[in-house]
């Protein structure tokens, strides 16, 4: 069988297992890295990250069903685990944004950094509004530093792992895995999250500002110039295929591990049992 003929083998295995369990692992079952160097081209690479993508998706809908039923006090602590994410991905970026040269990406990176930190104004800081949708779920002050351990190391090795590879794997890493994927994981966790009781019977009194800009179009949008933006990084070096492809893939491994750990903590499932 060739390279590619198993690879696409592999990425539809692997998306019906995900949809198999709740339990299904957190790390696809390709492996960008069994990849030849030279195996790879851009038609590739995009059918790579949107498989992976789909099946990361398909897994999070699923897992994600049971919002609706947790006590209110272990929803608080679920929705208070992203805000950790969001401020490594802040920071991140940064760091991924000097190591790119200049371009059409590293410009476009740059805003949306921006965005993030408010355009000068620290009160429409991300985290800043995602603290204020907490607080307004009842989330107390004293509980916004209380990061599970677990994923304080993903985080971590995010950020290790950034500093010491080079610019092509720091794109998939954060620059494919923070717009492509983060958009569509949380419009599933809204969708569930907004039907659980107390969030039915408070919505006029919760501060929805962030999932307004993170679910809505104007993520979407930053989602699609992302893609067009490493689409053409692809065109100009078509060299840093492998290692962006790899990136992605840890990015994806290191993004279902983070939350799995959230449902280990705030809402364990019953393992499937093979």
């Amino acid at each position: 069988m060739s390279t590619l003929r198993f690879f696409a083998a592999r990425t539809e295995l692997d998306a019906m297992s995900l949809l198999k369990t709740q339990s299904a692992p957190a790390h696809p079952a390709f492996s960008a890295i069994a990849m030849r160097p030279d195996a790879w081209d851009r038609d590739t690479f995009w059918r790579f990250a949107d498989n992976a993508k789909e099946a990361t998706e398909a897994l999070a809908a699923e897992k994600m069903k049971v919002l609706p039923q947790l006590p209110i006090e272990a929803l608080r602590r679920f929705c208070t685990q992203y805000r950790f994410f969001t401020i490594d991905y802040i920071s991140d970026l940064a760091l991924l944004l000097a190591k790119l040269p200049f371009g059409g990406l590293r410009s476009l990176l740059s805003e949306i950094l921006a965005e993030e930190l408010g355009e000068g104004d620290p009160a429409k800081a991300h985290p800043e509004i995602y603290d204020r949708f907490l607080a307004s779920i009842g989330v107390a002050p004293r509980e916004l530093d209380r990061a599970l351990p677990e994923n304080h190391v993903v985080l971590g090795g995010l950020t290790e792992e950034l500093r010491e590879r080079d610019a092509a794997f720091g794109v998939g890493l954060r620059g494919m895995g923070g717009e492509c994927l983060c958009q569509t994981y949380l419009s599933v966790m809204f969708e569930h999250m907004r039907a659980h009781p107390y969030l039915r019977e408070n919505a006029d009194r919760i501060d929805w500002e962030f999932w307004t800009i993170h679910t809505g179009e104007a993520d979407i949008v930053h989602g699609e110039l992302t893609r067009r933006a490493i689409d053409d990084y692809l065109r100009r070096d078509p060299s840093v295929l492998p290692e962006l492809a790899e990136g992605y893939e840890r990015s994806i491994t290191a993004w279902n591990l983070f939350w799995q750990n959230i449902f280990d903590a705030y809402a364990p499932q019953p393992r499937a049992v093979s």
